[in-house]
């Protein structure tokens, strides 16, 4: 197992896949090599679809990790060992169209407003002011602040892209009053992390996904999900005002169309173009 596994690293190395999308992959394998206690090039389809009845009734998997895994076989057996015929018939599951809570931009202002350390506030102004996810402003770089042409330089982002995003007034003096009050000696370079962690190296999305909860807390938010809400906040709150859904899509960095559209669906002018039927109704 040892030189397939090596030899799988080095081909998702090779196909320049992200970091997380190699664990999840490789994890796959593992767990099915670990099921069988064998060497899983050893093993049939019809052993690889009970290990997946096995994963879906006894470890009730979501749809979403059960095709990631699903995915990570896949390549596998298609890529690694070469056999393009035994995956071929596996499934996905299908995956629910839920859609997100959607902050207001009140409660994200009381959000905001309540966070009092500097350092948290400015990240949470940063994610919704430009639609970034967690590790985006974790990762954050002095260099990648452009004052003259206000914007941000987002590198390596999700799918290993680059792309800008605005840098707003309020983003600009927020940036500036955190670098007043908390920059460092060793922060005097482009190169240098603006918002680093107590190890000094980028903040983690754990820490700054601890951080949102804090801050939904003291307001007494009771909508689901993480810190990702912000960037949805951000997409949704800007079609409210007019935006551009193509620009929007760009500047979120999504590949597909159909990734940024879904936010037409959580709009309430989308709602208030359609007047129900009761309204028509001598009530």
């Amino acid at each position: 197992m040892t030189k397939l596994r090596d030899k799988m690293k080095e081909e998702m190395l090779l196909r320049n896949m992200a970091p997380g999308t190699q664990f999840q992959y490789l994890r796959a394998v593992i767990n099915l090599a670990l099921y069988y206690n064998r060497c899983p090039s050893k093993l049939t389809e019809q052993e690889i679809r009970a290990f997946l009845v096995y994963v879906i009734k006894q470890k009730h998997y979501s749809p979403s990790t059960y095709n990631v895994m699903l995915h990570g076989l896949k390549f596998f057996y298609q890529v690694v060992l070469g056999n393009k015929i035994l995956t071929l018939e596996l499934p996905r599951m299908k995956e629910s169209q839920k859609l997100p809570d959607v902050l207001s931009s009140q409660e994200i202002e009381q959000m905001i407003k309540t966070t009092r350390n500097i350092k948290h506030r400015t990240i949470l102004i940063l994610i919704y002011g430009a639609g970034l996810r967690a590790f985006e402003a974790g990762s954050l770089r002095v260099g990648d602040i452009d004052r003259d042409r206000r914007c941000i330089h987002i590198r390596d982002g999700k799918g290993r892209k680059d792309r800008y995003v605005p840098l707003s007034p309020v983003m600009l003096n927020a940036l500036r009053d955190y670098w007043k009050a908390c920059r460092s000696r060793n922060a005097k370079t482009d190169n240098a992390l603006i918002f680093p962690g107590s190890s000094g190296a980028a903040l983690s999305n754990v820490s700054i996904g601890a951080i949102y909860t804090r801050a939904k807390r003291q307001v007494g938010i009771q909508k689901q999900g993480g810190v990702h809400a912000l960037r949805h906040a951000f997409a949704t709150h800007s079609l409210e005002a007019g935006a551009d859904l193509y620009a929007i899509q760009q500047i979120l960095g999504h590949a597909s169309m159909s990734s940024t559209v879904r936010y037409l669906r959580m709009t309430d002018k989308t709602l208030q173009m359609i007047q129900s039927p009761v309204e028509r109704l001598n009530l």
